[in-house]
Parts: structure tokens; sequence; C-alpha cells
């Protein structure tokens, strides 16, 4: 059986990667995930391409998943017979990409300009290993309440317990920011971090 190895810090990734029944151990990739960003950006402006924020964030996330799949892949070796799954999750308006907010005030502000409106989740996913790279992403359209005296509660309520801090887009949709929620569109688990149906076909597929 091959080693499997989650590049991710995350429990929430842990957790579903555990539905897999695989065994599997994590390491968690060190890269600067700011500078894979300014590069996917950077390459829309040099070459001119005209793209909406949805295609960008897909990418994004699709390009942060490999990075930290070949951060892994290259400290364990590439000789082994290792599978490495680097994850990343992108919350995106049609007008900006929503990483994590840097301090309270910042959270205020993303879950605010949520609130009312449909904005979308991307998660990618890239499987590295035993020859093979398989990158894919999946997605859902997330809907929030609007912005009224409950919402506003709701939000400092939730601030007040620290959670948003370490989510792209200052929430979790399995923790209290599910209270946050009208309604959701798509993958579910893209929306934790991980569309663990789609994870688990391909790895069972690349381990034949």
């Amino acid at each position: 059986m091959s080693r499997i190895i989650l590049a991710s810090k995350s429990p929430r990734r842990f957790d579903l990667m555990s539905l897999t029944g695989l065994d599997f151990e994590v390491i968690v990739a060190n890269i600067n995930e700011d500078q894979v960003l300014t590069d996917v950006l950077n390459k829309y402006h040099s070459r001119g391409i005209r793209a909406d924020m949805y295609q960008i964030a897909q990418e994004v996330a699709c390009a942060q998943a490999k990075a930290k799949a070949f951060a892994v892949l290259d400290s364990v070796g590439k000789s082994e017979d290792v599978l490495v799954i680097g994850s990343d999750t992108v919350v995106v308006t049609a007008d900006s990409i929503l990483g994590k907010p840097t301090d309270e005030e910042d959270a205020r502000h993303m879950l605010t300009l949520l609130s009312g409106a449909t904005h979308r989740v991307y998660t990618g996913v890239a499987i590295l290993g035993r020859g093979q790279n398989r990158t894919f992403s999946s997605f859902a359209d997330v809907k929030f309440h609007a912005f009224d005296d409950l919402q506003e509660k709701l939000i400092e309520d939730y601030i007040a317990t620290g959670s948003p801090m370490d989510k792209a887009g200052a929430y979790g949709i399995q923790d209290q920011g599910a209270l946050l929620i009208d309604s959701i569109s798509g993958d579910y688990y893209a929306v934790v971090g991980l569309p663990v149906a789609q994870v688990n076909r391909v790895l069972r597929e690349m381990l034949v």
C-alpha cells in the first residue's frame, strides 16, 4: 500500500479524509500562499488575459493545492511509493477574493460584505506521486442571510468565539458560521475544505 500524506494542518480536512477509510498521515506544507496568489494574478496581468474573479479564484485554489502537495512530496522524496494530497479553499465574490481575516475588524467587514449576497467557494485539490499528477476542483454557491439586527448580533457573537480568524472568508460552514447562511447550492464539502467523495475516487484510481 502506498504511503498517503495529507499536506494540511486543517482539522476539518483531517476529519473528512478519515471518512475514506484509508490510512494516511499529516505533513504540513510550508509555502508562501501570498506569493502563489500574486503569481496567478501577475500571469493574467502580464498576458492581458480577461478573466472574471471566479475563474481566477478557481485557478488560485488549484495552484495553492499543487504548491502544498509539491512541497511535501519534495520533502519526503519522489522515489518513494507515496501519494500526497494538497488542498486549498478560496472564497470569492464577483469583485474580490477573500482570504483569512487579519483581525476582528477585517472579519467583521468580510461577514458584513457577504450578508445578503451569494458568493462562491472553491476548493482545489492536487494529488501527486507514483508518476501521476491529478488536479481538480469543486465549488458551491453560498447565500448569506440579509444584514439585519439578528445577523449583526450573530456576526458579533461569532467573531467573539475566535473561529473566523483561521478561515477563508472569515467563516466555517461546519461551525457557528452556519447560522449566517441562508442556502447553499453545490458541494457542501468544498465549503468545509475537501471534496471528499471526489478525493476518495481519485485516490483509489491512483492506487490501482
